[in-house]
């Protein structure tokens, strides 16, 4: 999806994105946030400080350059290894 990376939310250190998803045979959502890995803020921030280091990589975007336009890549793994973390809804 294409957006604007938004800036920090009141009450928020870091600027982050909430993310849904939807999956047929899924009965119920998986949350997760998308956090920017150019962010210095973002050991700042307490929920992702609550996901173990090691598990923490899933939760943040990687910047990449493509052109003059700074993108980032997500990906979002519901199982395996790299099982992006999830949050209770």
């Amino acid at each position: 999806f294409k957006t604007i990376k938004p800036g920090i939310i009141a009450g928020a250190p870091t600027p982050y994105i909430n993310v849904r998803v939807f999956s047929r045979g899924m009965l119920i959502h998986a949350l997760t946030r998308l956090y920017f890995s150019d962010e210095s803020t973002n050991a700042d921030d307490p929920l992702l400080n609550s996901v173990p280091p090691e598990r923490r990589v899933t939760l943040i975007a990687q910047r990449e350059e493509f052109g003059d336009v700074p993108t980032y890549r997500f990906d979002i793994h519901l199982q395996g290894d790299q099982e992006t973390v999830f949050f209770n809804p």
